[in-house]
């Protein structure tokens, strides 16, 4: 009998389009897999453009939560609702299910469907929301390291939810009306037009949202070489900073055709229209996905709280401009009072870009304050990002590069086939002595955890005992966890081990004390790996630099 799986993903259009590697991912591991997709209601237009579903199930997700935070219904009625709804889901039998929405109530939902494989969200024993799966734990806590990160939210998805395969890129259909109408929409008296530029001015959010007379100072550039017209996309809600972009380019001496579908389209009509047009100048929006999904090349300015390395443009053939500011990307808590990422992007050198991206220049050059990424597919099959302009800074490039490369084989067990690192860590020295000074620590802290593990076992339960331990085990825990969070070398390692100790799936006093313990055990040979790692790394370098014959590589390991 064929697998069957559920997904879970009740959020944004983007989220929906960035599960498409997924779907190829589940289809590589299964090749006659049956795959179900549950969407909220808004998005089930959207779910129908993704390919390989068997179907799309849609629920008005949106009303359920604002009866839940109202309570204009009782729980039981709410519950009552839900069970009878999902009731058909429960009797299906899925084979595996995984909720890419991190709430707990589609953690609910999931554990209540129920599968023998439960990936992303779901309900502990108490009800409360945990997380099964390293990816998607790793997806869950990345704000507290994204500094370091360099996994794109598509590739989590599908290593969360599948595994390691061949490289899938993000695929849309475009419907066939919506097609015929766009062709309709940019039939131009015209004929000199040859290239058609998609620009989105506006954003769901102002602080991911490049300023809009900006937009139109690049526009008015673009408009002084021949045969490219500009087409505006967005919603109604964007009227606003759509305006001043066209007065600001009709200042600048703007020549060139706009033509505004913002507010106008359908779905279907967008999709058609993002696949006629050479190029996407935009900010990062659901549309940046799709227009990927089609195919058009994209331009993602990405200000604001955006690190293009979570959700820009997924594999090759496009192009991130980033300000560079200690700053940026600032947390998704900040309230930002200056923008001031947004006035490094110079508008003469996006156009130029722009220029470059449809074939009628070479790569421009760029001023100081800014980041320009290209992106790509790399060696595991992964998206990638390569820094073609500006400054990176060295120490926090290389713990990006080295955690990228110990994560995907930790979580896989598999090598890396991504070029190691040639370089020494900056802080090598301060690091290996601090990951050797924390080495007695960690190890006092597994065998704490041992010993209450073993208290559990006792009868009767030695009450007062236990509860001293607990308390110590937890006080020389806390004393250490700032400053191993202080260090890059031991950061991200200790954010998983905060996670596992939080992901309390088990029930029993000497089940809970056993995976706290394994918890430990974990953090403390994660460190010693990256230990081994940094210490092993020069005599690697050395090794490839000398001119001797290289003999097998399991010698040089």
């Amino acid at each position: 009998m064929p697998k069957q799986v559920l997904i879970i993903n009740v959020t944004r259009m983007g989220d929906l389009i960035q599960t498409g590697p997924l779907l190829s991912r589940l289809r590589e591991e299964w090749p006659d897999v049956a795959i179900d997709l549950v969407v909220d209601r808004s998005f089930a237009p959207t779910a129908g453009l993704l390919t390989g579903l068997r179907q799309v199930i849609s629920c008005d997700f949106t009303r359920l939560l604002d009866d839940c935070r109202t309570q204009s219904k009782s729980l039981v009625t709410l519950m009552s609702e839900m069970t009878t709804w999902a009731a058909p889901l429960r009797a299906t039998g899925y084979d595996r299910i995984v909720n890419l929405t991190f709430n707990r109530q589609t953690g609910l939902l999931a554990s209540y469907i129920g599968a023998p494989d439960l990936r992303g969200i779901t309900a502990g024993p108490d009800g409360g929301p945990i997380v099964q799966n390293p990816w998607l734990s790793y997806f869950t806590d990345l704000h507290r390291h994204r500094r370091f990160n360099r996994f794109n939210l598509v590739d989590l998805y599908a290593m969360g939810g599948s595994g390691p395969g061949a490289f899938s890129p993000l695929s849309v259909t475009v419907p066939a009306d919506g097609g015929a109408w766009a062709e309709g929409f940019l039939r131009s008296p015209d004929r000199t037009i040859h290239r058609w530029i998609a620009v989105q001015v506006g954003a769901s959010d102002v602080m991911k949202a490049w300023r809009p007379e900006y937009f139109g100072r690049t526009m008015a550039c673009l408009s002084r070489h021949p045969g490219v017209g500009f087409v505006l996309i967005g919603t109604a809600a964007e009227t606003e900073a759509i305006e001043l972009a066209k007065e600001t380019y009709r200042a600048d001496g703007g020549t060139a055709p706009i033509l505004d579908a913002s507010g106008q389209t359908t779905l279907n009509q967008l999709v058609g229209l993002l696949s006629r047009c050479q190029l996407l100048l935009t900010n990062d929006t659901g549309p940046m996905h799709l227009a990927v999904g089609v195919g058009t090349s994209v331009i993602d300015l990405s200000v604001g709280h955006v690190d293009h390395n979570e959700t820009g443009p997924y594999g090759p053939g496009h192009w991130v401009i980033q300000p560079d500011l200690a700053c940026s990307p600032c947390g998704f808590d900040q309230i930002c009072s200056h923008h001031a990422c947004k006035d490094r992007l110079v508008p003469e050198e996006i156009a130029n870009l722009c220029l470059h991206a449809i074939g009628l220049a070479p790569i421009p050059s760029w001023s100081a304050g800014v980041r320009v990424y290209q992106s790509g597919a790399d060696a595991d099959g992964l998206g990638s990002f390569v820094l073609r302009a500006g400054h990176a800074e060295a120490g926090a490039a290389w713990y990006a590069d080295f955690w990228r490369r110990f994560w995907y084989e930790d979580f896989t067990g598999k090598p890396s086939r991504v070029a190691p690192i040639l370089e020494i860590a900056p802080d090598r020295d301060r690091a290996l002595a601090w990951m050797k000074e924390a080495a007695e620590p960690l190890r006092q802290l597994e065998q704490q955890a041992r010993h209450i593990t073993a208290l559990t076992r006792r009868h009767p339960l030695p009450v007062a005992t236990l509860q001293r331990e607990q308390a110590l085990l937890r006080k020389e825990r806390e004393q250490l966890l700032p400053r191993m969070m202080a260090h890059s070398a031991t950061g991200p390692a200790t954010v998983a081990m905060i996670r596992d100790i939080h992901n309390d799936d088990v029930v029993g006093l000497t089940r809970l004390a056993d995976r706290h313990m394994m918890a430990y055990r974990r953090w403390q040979q994660r460190i010693a790996r990256a230990k081994s790692l940094l210490s092993a790394a020069p005599a690697k370098i050395e090794a490839r630099r000398s001119p001797l014959p290289m003999a097998s590589s399991a010698a040089l390991e």
